[in-house]
């Protein structure tokens, strides 16, 4: 009962108090880094809703993603994904595709802390658009608990070259049941690449909470509750769905 408590109070604060970016915190529950498991392929299908002003509801935005991950080895992993850039909430297209690589740095021999390098590319097919993503994750572990600190670095081609430098950090508890509770902060920074520049909060500063659980063996959801801070856009939520399956041993 007070678990379910626990829950209730920290979705509920996340309404005021939360900001967008989007922490892949199924990996958490494993005692490693960012980079998928061997032989471990994951498919996610992926949604974020945005009220970018809650007096101008026509402004509202979405954005949806399919993403497929595989741990090639015990140090690197990949990723590619295709979606519908963020646009009016009555638009869809699948305009956007997407390619990165995680590869595991530095491991401590009792997993207490980890150092990640994350190589991500986004193309956008309507408006000619690369963006470029590098980040270098550090992750320190303790029994229960999970810190997160991530700066990243954004190259953006368009019309102009442009480079973009930001950060973002988490805490999240981890419970044995599979579930997973977290509060995140971010600076001009989603979270998650290589979406960042036209994520949710995509101002200057954002704060976040974050719930997800397994649903059975194979499946996780993950929810994110969102409030733009400084600069940024009001509210906005997401989730995710994870299907994970081991190929083989």
């Amino acid at each position: 009962m007070k678990f379910k408590i626990f829950i209730v109070i920290s979705m509920l604060l996340g309404l005021f108090g939360s900001a967008y970016g989007c922490f892949d915190i199924f990996l958490f529950q494993n005692k490693g880094s960012m980079v998928y498991p061997k032989n471990v392929i994951a498919v996610e299908t992926f949604g974020e809703y945005s009220y970018n002003s809650i007096t101008v509801p026509n402004n509202d935005g979405f954005l949806a993603d399919e993403r497929i991950f595989y741990g090639i080895s015990d140090r690197l992993s990949v990723q590619v994904g295709f979606g519908s850039a963020e646009k009016p909430r009555d638009d869809f297209a699948f305009d956007e595709i997407s390619t990165s690589g995680t590869f595991n740095i530095i491991k401590h021999k009792t997993n207490g802390y980890t150092l990640d390098g994350i190589l991500a590319c986004r193309g956008n097919l309507a408006d000619n658009s690369v963006a470029l993503e590098i980040s270098a994750p550090s992750i320190f572990r303790g029994n229960k608990s999970v810190f997160v600190a991530h700066p990243v670095l954004e190259l953006l081609q368009q019309n102009k070259f442009n480079a973009v430098v930001g950060a973002h950090a988490g805490l999240f508890r981890i419970f044995d049941n599979g579930t997973v509770l977290g509060i995140g902060a971010e600076y001009h920074s989603g979270q998650s690449g290589p979406f960042f520049s036209k994520r949710i909060v995509d101002g200057e500063a954002a704060t976040s909470i974050f719930f997800g659980a397994m649903l059975g063996k194979n499946l996780f959801i993950q929810n994110e509750l969102a409030k733009g801070l400084a600069n940024s856009r009001d509210f906005g939520f997401a989730i995710t769905l994870k299907g994970v399956f081991k190929l083989r041993k």
